[in-house]
């Protein structure tokens, strides 16, 4: 039988060199639970404030810092609430320091009354693709009217809306995937890291390395 003592230590009793071992064997400590889901949430609520209803399950992203990396979403639009809310910053409500560079659509006033009493669109969707990220948009339109009649100029109005649309959806998908990013690094990050070893009482051999699986064994 051999009797082996070992001192083990707390973050801040490691000295200089072994800090920086202790932080770069951890860097994934903080991912051991859906640390996304908060990010995901926070998204929903903000699309709400401007008519924009996010559904949660569909909402997929890949990050981060590889090609191909993105994320995309599907959602219900309330084209008439998106853009008055768009000219209000009714999001700011919710999120009172978030800037976003968007301006009303620019399409005939009399389109917008149609869309505004309901007539047009049938049901607006910003739609999340299954093998790719990004935005695609649906207005729902297939028929102007039951007669059958063409109307060129309230299309091409509509196809204004919709790259409109389509421009809204991109501006915040690409604020999902930075807030998903920016929650990624921190969690990286070495004061995320520190603060979790305080907050979890780890211990440490004196070259840097966990000994926590170590006092688990000696606790039994």
């Amino acid at each position: 039988m051999k009797t082996i003592t070992l001192n083990l230590y707390s973050f801040p009793e490691l000295d200089r060199e072994a800090k920086p071992k202790a932080l770069i064997s951890n860097r994934e400590l903080n991912f051991g639970f859906e640390w996304w889901d908060g990010e995901l949430e926070d998204f929903v609520n903000l699309c709400g404030y401007m008519g924009i209803r996010v559904l949660k399950e569909t909402i997929n992203f890949r990050g981060f810092y590889c090609q191909g990396d993105g994320s995309c979403f599907s959602a219900i639009v309330d084209i008439a609430r998106l853009q008055l809310a768009i000219k209000e910053q009714s999001w700011k409500t919710y999120a009172p320091k978030q800037e976003f560079n968007l301006m009303p659509a620019a399409i005939d006033h009399r389109v917008m009354n149609l869309v505004a009493k309901g007539l047009l669109p049938d049901e607006p969707q910003i739609i999340c693709r299954k093998k790719q990220f990004g935005i695609v948009v649906d207005l729902g339109i297939y028929v102007i009217d039951g007669n059958g009649k063409e109307h060129p100029n309230t299309f091409d109005e509509l196809q204004k809306l919709e790259e409109w649309l389509r421009s809204v959806g991109e501006v915040l998908n690409n604020h999902l995937f930075n807030s998903l990013e920016n929650q990624y690094d921190y969690l990286c990050s070495d004061a995320a890291v520190e603060e979790s070893f305080l907050n979890n009482d780890f211990l440490f051999t004196a070259d840097g390395k966990s000994a926590n699986h170590l006092e688990k064994l000696y606790n039994i």
